[in-house]
Formats: C-alpha cells, sequence, structure tokens
C-alpha cells in the first residue's frame, strides 16, 4: 500500500499542478494507542519509500503520538494545517472526524473513507 499511495499523490500533484511535495502533510502515524512497534504502521512505511528517492519533506500529524518519531513532525492540529495545501488522511482517530470543517480549502486524499467533502479517494 504505501508505494501506492506515493503514486497516488503523485498523481493528484500532477492534476492540480503542485510540485512541492514540502506542502503535503500526512494525518496519521498509527492506528491506535499505546502502539508496540511504530515499525508496523503503514504511514511511516510510506515516509520511509519517499524518503529513499526524494528526502523526507512530507509533514506529518498525529494527535496520539506525543514524542518525535519521524523528521517533520507536528503537534498542533491547526499548525499542521496552516504548513500544508494537500491532506492524505491516513488514519480515521476521533480528531480528524471532529474537525473535518478544519480541512475546507485543502485537498484531501481520504485513505480511510471517512471525509465527507470533496476528495480524492485510493
Amino acid at each position: 500500500m504505501p508505494a501506492f499511495v506515493l503514486h497516488r499523490i503523485y498523481d493528484i500533484m500532477k492534476e492540480k499542478g503542485m510540485k512541492d511535495l514540502s506542502r503535503i502533510g500526512l494525518y496519521g502515524l498509527t492506528y491506535k494507542e499505546n502502539v508496540d512497534d511504530m515499525r508496523e504502521s503503514p504511514t511511516l512505511q510510506l515516509l520511509e519509500s519517499q524518503e529513499k528517492h526524494l528526502g523526507n519533506p512530507l509533514k506529518v500529524y498525529d494527535p496520539l503520538i506525543t514524542e518525535n518519531e519521524v523528521d517533520n513532525q507536528y503537534h498542533n492540529l491547526e499548525e499542521f494545517l496552516n504548513a500544508v495545501d494537500m491532506v492524505v488522511i491516513m488514519v480515521g482517530h476521533d480528531e480528524i472526524r471532529q474537525n473535518m470543517d478544519k480541512l475546507n480549502g485543502k485537498i484531501v486524499l481520504d485513505a480511510r473513507n471517512i471525509y465527507d467533502g470533496p476528495c480524492y479517494h485510493l
């Protein structure tokens, strides 16, 4: 799945005329609290895949992760959303469900099929 998601991001960027990967944000690192092994996270696998090819420009936010797990990690949803033009919803935490209105004006790639606004799906 991670490589497919990265290809989908590139397709949307091309369609929208975006060139700056640093304006892309991934919402969610992990699917649950108290994760035993972060290496199992599909989001981290995606980040590792893109880092091998392009460096590490993608931004990341997850309300359940308070420690820095990756570069470009945010700990505040508002700051994260201000720093990105495209949000890739990797995880359906309650926080993102409760803040859907804050995604207005963003390009949304919804990998979890929870966003009811205009968006792209995998």
